[in-house]
C-alpha cells in the first residue's frame, strides 16, 4: 500500500492517481510538484471569492436599505405612494438577495447585478440626468457586485471540480458552504 502525499489516503501499489484528490501518486516530480501549486492557487482563489462575497453581500444590504429608507427621508420624499411602494419592494428584494447569497451566492448575485444594470438603462432612458446624479456610488456598486459575481463563479467552478479541496474548505458537492 502507498499513501498518498497530499490526502494521506492508503491507496494500492499499482494506482497511478489518488482516487480521494487526484494527485498524481507515480507521477514525476514536475506533475506532483503541479498538482500542489494548483492546489494552492485554487485554494487561495476560492478565499478571495469569499472576501468578495461578503463585499457583494454588503453592497446589497447597503442598497436594499437606501430604498427602504430612502422614500422616508426629506430629501427623497416624493409623496407619491407609488414610488414609495415601489422603494421599498426594491429594498426587501435586494435584502433577500443579499440573505440568499448564504445558500444561492452565483444565482443571487448574477439576478441582482442584472437588474441593477437594467434599473440603470431604463434610468438612462428616462432621465440621464438621473443616471449621471451620484455615478460614483452607482460605479461602485456595479463594480464590487461585477467582481464578486466573476469570483463566486470561478470558484464555484474550482468546488465543483475539485472535491477534495471543497471538502477540506468545509463546502458541500454543490460549492456551498456547510
Amino acid at each position: 500500500m502507498i499513501q498518498c502525499n497530499n490526502c494521506k489516503n492508503e491507496a494500492g501499489d499499482e494506482v497511478m492517481i489518488c482516487n480521494v484528490c487526484n494527485y498524481p501518486i507515480q507521477g514525476t516530480v514536475q506533475e506532483q510538484a503541479a498538482f500542489t501549486a494548483r492546489q494552492v492557487i485554487q485554494k487561495s482563489d476560492v478565499e478571495e471569492s469569499i472576501g468578495k462575497l461578503k463585499n457583494a453581500r454588503l453592497i446589497l444590504y447597503a442598497v436594499g436599505a437606501f430604498y427602504l429608507i430612502g422614500p422616508f427621508t426629506p430629501l427623497m420624499s416624493s409623496g407619491s405612494s407609488i414610488v414609495v411602494g415601489i422603494s421599498v419592494f426594491l429594498g426587501l428584494m435586494f435584502i433577500g438577495f443579499g440573505l440568499l447569497t448564504y445558500r444561492k451566492p452565483v444565482m443571487a448575485i448574477g439576478i441582482s447585478l442584472g437588474l441593477i444594470v437594467f434599473y440603470y438603462i431604463i434610468l438612462l432612458l428616462i432621465s440621464p440626468i438621473a443616471l449621471f446624479t451620484g455615478i460614483l456610488w452607482k460605479m461602485i456598486i456595479l463594480v464590487i457586485l461585477g467582481y464578486g459575481f466573476v469570483s463566486v463563479r470561478k470558484s464555484h467552478r474550482i468546488l465543483k471540480q475539485n472535491t477534495y479541496l471543497a471538502s477540506i474548505l468545509g463546502f458541500g458537492a454543490g460549492g456551498e458552504k456547510g
